[in-house]
């Protein structure tokens, strides 16, 4: 069978740029790996009609992409927090937030803050990783103890690992409120593809990868063996923690095939324990980072019905991969580490998405000066193979479901672009 375009991947990423062209009149099938779509958005239900999401989950107030599509498709966005009032840290065993902090603690934020942004204003990206940046700088321990748990908490890895510059490029610094989809992210995900229709094929890995002058081929895996599809030109969504595991006959510069091979990704752990009652007494739990197996917990049922609550519990870098099968008793212990007359949780979930056969991670970070020397090979591989997905994105939303839709959008764009040449 022939098409004008081939998506590989059924996530945020592929729906939208399916969406776009077939807006724009054009023939696309989307190919899909897992049994479901959506990629790593991924929302479960609970018991009394409450749900959380195992994967993507928020929505700044900057990203328009992701607010454009929720007007058009009616989903509702409810409050999650508002920056940086509801941003709390548990360190040394005292609760704090920024309204809280000694003047000591406020002066040595603001120096990590204000250091941070220079680096981003010059656009540097120094062959550092973060930890050892915190040392150059004499950063103050309580400030270098927040960048770690940041790095875990919101990049999904070390402070080891991590380049500064792609931590200061991203966000350091939690300003502003952040949303999330009513009914959990899979509703703007359902809504995408029920638009697209028969166009999404699921159940069916891509298994080889070829280009032609003048097509592309791709051998995918069917109930009746390998199937080739062939087509004018092809978007690939997949993460490149999996794009490296499927064969590949296509042209690419030696810079390309270094991007590819060598981008990391984040390991990945989120619980989510629902209990019968609330047990802690702000009104808004917020996001509250601490150090420990778990970084970032957070209530993702503020504005669900029910009088059970829900815990969202997150677990980043290596100290997740640690996790294995006790990932939901770490979580309860995280809880209680905070909450020593925490309640037993009554239903929980997990998923290790460094675990998941098509995910391999989280989302993308980047090590040390490797911003500037991997960007030009982010978006495109070759004449008739475009590149999207998070890892693609505008640096400040990449790890976001704002960057996903994007990077969808601008490869359609591009795609557009090269037919009517």
């Amino acid at each position: 069978m022939s098409h004008q375009t081939l998506i590989v991947g059924a996530g945020l990423a592929g729906l939208s740029a399916a969406r776009e062209l077939v807006r724009a009149g054009k023939d696309v099938q989307v190919i899909e790996a897992r049994e479901r779509v959506g990629g790593r958005v991924h929302t479960i239900e609970f018991s009394g009609g409450q749900y959380g999401d195992l994967g993507a989950e928020f929505v700044d107030n900057r990203h328009a992409a992701i607010i454009a599509y929720a007007k058009e498709f009616d989903l509702k966005l409810d409050q999650a927090a508002q920056f940086p009032d509801d941003l709390h840290w548990y360190i040394n065993g005292v609760l704090s937030n920024r309204k809280s902090l000694t003047v000591e603690q406020e002066t040595a934020l603001d120096k990590l803050y204000a250091k941070l942004q220079t680096l981003r204003d010059r656009q540097e990206d120094p062959q550092q990783t973060l930890n050892d940046w915190l040392d150059t700088n004499q950063i103050p321990l309580f400030a270098r103890q927040i960048a770690r748990i940041i790095a875990r908490s919101l990049f999904a890895t070390d402070p080891e690992l991590i380049g500064v510059g792609f931590f200061a490029y991203s966000g350091f610094d939690q300003e502003g409120s952040s949303m999330r989809i009513r009914g959990g992210s899979a509703r703007l995900v359902e809504a995408l593809a029920k638009d697209l229709g028969n166009r999404v094929r699921t159940g069916s890995p891509v298994r080889r990868i070829q280009q032609t002058e003048n097509s592309v081929i791709l051998s995918v895996e069917t109930a009746n063996g390998l199937v080739e599809v062939v087509a004018q030109n092809a978007i690939l969504t997949l993460p490149w923690s999996v794009l490296r595991h499927i064969p590949m006959e296509v042209p690419m510069s030696n810079s390309q095939r270094e991007a590819i091979f060598s981008l990391p990704y984040g390991g990945l752990v989120k619980t989510l324990l629902q209990y019968p009652y609330q047990f802690w007494s702000r009104t808004n739990f917020g996001v509250l980072l601490l150090d420990g197996n778990y970084q970032a917990i957070w209530e993702p049922t503020f504005a669900q019905k029910g009088t059970e609550k829900i815990l969202s519990c997150f677990s980043g870098g290596l100290r997740s991969l640690e996790l294995s099968e006790q990932a939901v008793n770490q979580a309860s212990s995280a809880v209680r580490s905070i909450y020593p007359n925490a309640p037993n949780a009554i239903t929980s979930g997990s998923h290790n998405w460094d675990a998941d056969e098509w995910s391999k991670g989280a989302y993308c970070y980047f090590r040390p000066g490797d911003l500037k020397r991997l960007e030009p090979h982010l978006t495109q591989l070759s004449d008739h193979i475009f590149l999207a997905g998070e890892h693609t994105a505008p640096l400040e939303y990449r790890g976001y479901m704002e960057g996903a839709v994007q990077s969808g959008q601008r490869a359609a764009k591009q795609i557009l672009q090269w037919q009517n040449n």
